[in-house]
């Protein structure tokens, strides 16, 4: 019997309950709150090439916050990493991982909306192709102009544009 891919979180879907490491030893459920979410899952590693990434979008984090929404960066089970101006939580156990459907060797890039609904959800290899951070900047801007109550211009609209 040949073990399934897990399948990557959909954009549409809510955004499961996850609650990480935080860095004094605390966990920190991510929840809907007033904010969008911007969550940045690092490959398993160490990985130099994520953690230069991680410090590379840590000089969108004010734009971001501009546009309502809240970058959390997540490192795998046992790697620390140094403060920076955004959270660096712990998957431990890799259950967020699972929950989310990111495959053991993957890192990946999850936008949701103040409601928890996922915007976008992409996963990525070996290649590092992960998003540039004015591309962060648009969808948090397109998430920020969106309306949650009639969906416009929503998630399908967005991934049309792609």
């Amino acid at each position: 019997m040949t073990a399934t891919a897990p399948k990557l979180i959909q954009a549409g879907s809510i955004l499961p309950r996850l609650d990480l490491a935080g860095g004094q030893g605390g966990r920190t459920p991510l929840l809907p709150s007033s904010q969008a979410l911007l969550l940045v899952f690092a490959h398993p590693g160490p990985c130099m090439e994520c953690a230069s990434y991680l410090d590379e979008i840590s000089g969108a984090v004010d734009d971001l916050r501009s546009w309502g929404t809240r970058l959390v960066g997540v490192l795998p089970d046992g790697e620390d990493a140094a403060p920076g101006p955004f959270p660096l939580l712990r998957d431990q156990g890799d259950e967020g991982r699972r929950r989310l459907g990111i495959g053991g060797d993957e890192a990946a890039v999850i936008l949701t909306d103040r409601w928890g609904e996922v915007f976008e959800a992409a996963a990525y290899g070996c290649d590092h192709d992960l998003p540039l951070p004015g591309q962060l900047i648009e969808s948090a801007k397109i998430v920020d102009l969106t309306c949650g109550e009639c969906n416009v211009p929503g998630p399908e609209w967005r991934a049309a544009q792609l």
